[in-house]
């Protein structure tokens, strides 16, 4: 029998992207102060968020000073606008993945010692996440890719409890076995699909 082929986290982080672009593109201005699943953040925060997300992945990929707060998420958007400075700050972020041995170099994270593909994991789970929070919070369309959504929910069992402890994930909501693996995901992010 054949060994299944490890998931590449640069194709992984990439097609996470490619699902969030559009949907920042689609936010319109009467939107921003709208609230989201994310109940602490409205539209404009949950944005900030991510792009704040990309610039401090890329910092601790290349070893550059870790001077953003992904969790801070007051203040202005960038005057780029979200979408250009969200597919902008990926797009670095895809760049130093892409240099050579990247994704076996290890980084020190806040989830420990870690090579920097098993580290990019979770900013493409915050990605597929947000992605859903931001689409139904701007009337967008909320459907995930079931094979990012089934790497996620394996990313995310790992480190849940952890999230929790940290007030990042609310209690797991309950949903029938049957449930689709993108209601698996969401309800074991403490959201109710």
């Amino acid at each position: 029998m054949a060994q299944q082929a490890k998931p590449n986290p640069i194709e992984l982080y990439e097609a996470a992207v490619k699902l969030m672009q559009p949907i920042v593109a689609g936010v319109k201005p009467s939107q921003l102060t709208a609230s989201t699943p994310c109940t602490t953040w409205n539209v404009q925060a949950l944005l900030s968020h991510n792009i704040k997300v990309a610039q401090w992945a890329q910092g601790l990929i290349t070893g550059g000073p870790a001077t953003v707060n992904p969790m801070e998420v007051s203040g202005a958007l960038p005057r780029e606008g979200a979408a250009a400075a969200f597919s902008s700050g990926t797009a670095a972020v895809l760049a130093a993945l892409k240099g050579r041995g990247v994704l076996e170099k290890v980084i020190t994270t806040p989830f420990g010692q870690m090579p920097v593909g098993q580290f990019i994991m979770f900013p493409m789970l915050d990605i597929v996440i947000h992605k859903w929070d931001l689409a139904k919070g701007t009337n967008q369309n909320v459907s995930l890719d079931a094979g990012l959504s089934q790497v996620c929910f394996n990313v995310l069992q790992m480190g849940v409890e952890q999230g929790r402890k940290g007030g990042v994930f609310g209690p797991e909501v309950k949903v029938p076995i049957s449930a689709s693996i993108q209601n698996k995901l969401l309800a074991l992010s403490g959201r109710k699909p």
